[in-house]
């Protein structure tokens, strides 16, 4: 299998149409001063949250408990580049893909100069709120991330 690159990564940048930002605590560093690789984590799921409430999702204390159950099933994270105590940095959110009741999400990282600090991507499941089983995403949300996406989403009826 072929190695992503930072190429790679770049090329796919004007697929994506939403875009935030922060910049690095000290308790998100090791002891070098580098961003800890958990903290990518934290840092991914805080955008995947603006993105959905970018598109339309209410976003309150029960949007992923009861309104909304989404569970992450598969999570891929490759590292390019690391962040540092200090530095400011993007993160590039999208949908690549919607299913009957999944996602698939890409996210791109990169600081303020530019450069891609890592890529990853994100299998969510939308669960039933009354059995915790897979349902299909309703209607109404499938259909505002289809908007937010355009012609940048691959859409998989079923």
């Amino acid at each position: 299998m072929k190695r992503l690159t930072e190429e790679d990564v770049r090329s796919e940048i004007p697929k994506f149409k939403f875009v935030t930002g922060d910049q690095v605590k000290f308790h998100e560093v090791d002891s070098f001063g580098v961003v800890h690789n958990i903290q990518y984590f934290y840092f991914l799921e805080w955008a995947r949250t603006r993105y959905f409430e970018s598109v339309g999702f209410p976003l309150n204390r029960r949007t992923y408990t009861t309104e909304n159950p989404i569970m992450t099933v598969h999570h891929e994270l490759d590292y390019f580049n690391p962040l540092y105590f200090t530095d400011r940095y993007e993160i590039l959110t999208r949908t690549r893909i919607i299913k009957n009741s999944s996602l698939i999400m890409d996210n791109i990282i990169r600081n303020s100069d530019g450069k891609i600090a890592a890529k990853a991507s994100v299998t969510l499941v939308y669960m039933s709120n009354i059995d915790y089983k897979p349902t299909r995403i309703p209607d109404v949300y499938r259909n505002m991330i289809i908007k937010m996406e355009g012609d940048d989403i691959e859409v998989v009826e079923k």
